[in-house]
């Protein structure tokens, strides 16, 4: 159900924590989260506003905080980007990753088409050491 506080937030803070739960899922589908994970997932926190305590609380309530996709079709590359960079983060991506990375994918109203050809552009793109808004640019 959440907390009271949860009920009067606004929407773009709760679709923060919506994705940043997803992050966390991501980094925990391989049953482990690694160094190179955890300082992504803090860097992801920040960028997305969100307090140590707020993280504290995504992480152990995973369950409370479902998943609000943006209405932009940039945005929601964005953060299919990021969750794509959250599993390459510890040089491995393994299938039960990808099939995760592919769910929300869906969820972000991305036709299983565009999965398929986005995330080995993305792929290609981060390992070539590109830039979010550069892997944006291609993909877009």
């Amino acid at each position: 159900m959440g907390t009271i506080a949860q009920l009067f937030e606004s929407g773009e803070k709760s679709a923060n924590k919506g994705h940043f739960n997803n992050l966390v899922m991501l980094a925990r589908v391989d049953g482990k989260v690694d160094e190179t994970e955890i300082k992504l997932l803090a860097r992801m926190a920040k960028k997305l506003s969100l307090t140590d305590e707020q993280v504290k609380e995504i992480i152990e309530n995973s369950d409370s905080y479902p998943m609000y996709p943006p209405v932009s079709k940039e945005d929601r590359y964005e953060r299919f980007v990021q969750l794509i960079q959250m599993i390459m983060v510890d040089g491995v991506i393994d299938e039960n990753e990808k099939t995760l990375v592919n769910k929300y994918g869906t969820a972000l109203s991305i036709s299983d088409e565009e999965i398929e050809s986005s995330f080995k552009a993305i792929v290609e793109q981060l390992n070539a050491g590109k830039s979010k808004d550069e892997v944006l640019e291609v993909i877009l």
